[in-house]
């Protein structure tokens, strides 16, 4: 586990998978930018089976509040196989957690812990232009703007572009 002031980020737990799947088939759920792909009961069940939804380059992490509610999840995963870095994505589930910082906090716990324990150099976040929460979350979180994606992601019918943010291991700041 990893403990923040105010969040703490644990692994999914056989006892969560009901609740998770639930959130993962309720679309209104991911938001309007999470994506909208869905995965079979067996194979969901299957991978958490192999995985615990845990390896060396992935992993899916919950973010328990100070009550200990889940009320979002954060993860990384390798996007180039010739590239030493990972994407994180994360989400929180429903609007009532929106802009009270947890986010940013399993952010900066999720972004050193892999600085720790992994030999990567950078961490990418890949946001929604529209998506204007995500985007303070990155700032906040000390990740820097590189660029746009223009077109590369396709979500409701329509592609969107995308801010590509990052961070490398010298920028991380002093724990």
């Amino acid at each position: 586990m990893l403990e923040g002031e105010n969040i703490t980020l644990r692994p999914v737990r056989e006892a969560d998978l009901d609740r998770l799947r639930e959130l993962d088939l309720d679309l209104d759920s991911r938001g309007d930018y999470w994506p909208l792909s869905i995965m079979s009961e067996v194979t969901y069940r299957d991978e958490f089976s192999r995985t615990g939804f845990w390896g060396e380059n992935f992993g899916r992490l919950l973010m328990i509040d100070a009550k200990r509610n889940i009320i979002g999840e954060i993860m990384y995963f390798k996007t180039v196989p010739y590239m030493e870095e990972f994407e994180i994505g994360y989400r929180l589930f429903g609007k009532e957690h929106w802009g009270k910082g947890a986010t940013t906090e399993a952010l900066q716990l999720l972004t050193r812990y892999l600085f720790d324990s992994k030999n990567i150099n950078r961490i990418r976040l890949c946001i929604d232009v529209e998506n204007a929460g995500s985007l303070k979350v990155a700032e906040k979180g000390g990740y820097r703007h590189e660029g746009t994606m223009r077109g590369c992601m396709f979500h409701r019918g329509r592609h969107h572009d995308m801010q590509l943010y990052a961070i490398t291991r010298g920028e991380l700041p002093p724990a």
